[in-house]
């Protein structure tokens, strides 16, 4: 290839072909995370650029049963104080 002199350079045409073009979706920074609850593994990603939190949690039957339970206890409580009014 020749080089090419002076300060300036005019291009006429320019005939640009592209065949198979593909990308890949890369999100970065990406932080990946594994841990272990009661024997089992639960696996986190999270988009650091976003904050966005991808995943699996553990979740409590036991706190899950006492929320249940204390809603139950206030509305029961609001249906007593209604009644006696």
């Amino acid at each position: 290839m020749e080089d090419i002199g002076g300060d300036e350079q005019r291009v006429d045409h320019i005939d640009t072909q592209y065949s198979n073009t593909t990308f890949r979706h890369l999100l970065l920074p990406v932080w990946i995370g594994a841990y272990r609850f009661q024997g089992k593994v639960f696996q986190v990603a999270v988009n650091a650029r976003t904050g966005e939190v991808q995943g699996e949690r553990p979740y409590s039957t036991a706190k899950i049963a006492l929320l249940v339970a204390a809603i139950l206890l206030i509305v029961c409580v609001i249906v007593l104080l209604n009644r006696q009014s």
